[in-house]
């Protein structure tokens, strides 16, 4: 399982108990990969934060449903986001994933900045951000124009 991508103790744990194996039996394979450091959920998490935030520009509200799915703690998942994701850079994730969607700019009107906006919190990013980072680049779209 581990060799084609790195998984979550709860991933491992699940796939374990889906094959048939009892939970008697999982627990101690998982504290034993632990110890041959073949699964470290911190370090992962934390990958993972930064890889969907930077490769895929997810909002945190979409990055801790993806790390939800892959079965990471609840915890774990709310430390690894306050850790790497300050507001500065949510806001800035949202405004590159504005500027690789809408390469020539956000068409203008209100339609256009509602469509960027549902765009952007598709992705996961809170409305306060969504609001601003519009804004911003219709502000910037529009300073061009002189």
């Amino acid at each position: 399982m581990l060799a084609r991508r790195s998984l979550s103790e709860g991933e491992v744990a699940f796939r374990l108990m889906r094959k048939g194996h009892p939970e008697s039996e999982v627990l101690p394979v998982l504290a034993r990969l632990r110890d041959l450091r073949l699964l470290d959920d911190a370090a992962l998490c934390r990958q993972l934060v930064r890889s969907y935030r930077e490769g895929r520009m997810y909002g945190p509200a979409k990055i801790a449903w993806k790390l939800a799915s892959r079965r990471f703690p609840r915890d774990l998942v709310e430390e690894s986001l306050r850790e790497d994701s300050s507001p500065e850079r949510v806001a800035d994730a949202a405004a590159q994933a504005l500027r690789k969607k809408y390469r020539g700019g956000i068409p203008t009107g209100r339609e256009a900045a509602a469509k960027a906006y549902r765009f952007l919190a598709g992705r996961g990013f809170p409305p306060d951000v969504c609001r601003k980072a519009v804004g911003r680049r219709a502000a910037y779209l529009s300073e061009g124009d002189d």
